[in-house]
């Protein structure tokens, strides 16, 4: 007897939202800020437009959509799919593999816009220079 399609979707789910609370308990240890929350428990309009992350005081220099499967997420898809376009989006991917008829995390990956990251890198850079 198999699994149906609609219990499958209920983990996956379940799966992607234990994921975007992980996240943002992680950005909210680095940032500092608490009012960092899912999109999907603050706003409605937010989860609409595929960002996962609420960012009320504006902290970060990006939107965030997470994704926890087994396949590469689509990249152009979801850029495309994004509703607000004033910041880069950041892809945070759990990749997920089968295993004894579960599903297991076997990396965690961020896909980020070329020009984001090298922002990054020159900030990095201009620190260390500094110290």
């Amino acid at each position: 007897m198999g699994v149906s399609k609609a219990t499958i979707g209920s983990r996956n789910r379940r799966r992607g939202q234990k994921y975007e609370v992980k996240i943002v308990k992680e950005l909210k240890e680095i940032t500092g800020d608490e009012e960092l929350c899912t999109s999907r428990s603050e706003s409605k309009k937010l989860d609409d437009k595929k960002i996962d992350i609420a960012d009320p005081n504006n902290v970060l220099p990006f939107y965030c959509q997470m994704k926890s499967t087994q396949a590469t997420p689509q990249i152009k898809k979801l850029n495309e799919e994004v509703g607000l376009k004033d910041k880069p989006l950041v892809i945070f991917w759990n990749a997920q593999e089968a295993k004894d008829k579960k599903q297991i995390s076997v990396g965690e990956y961020c896909i980020v816009p070329k020009k984001l990251f090298y922002d990054i890198l020159k900030e990095c850079y201009v620190s260390q220079t500094i110290n």
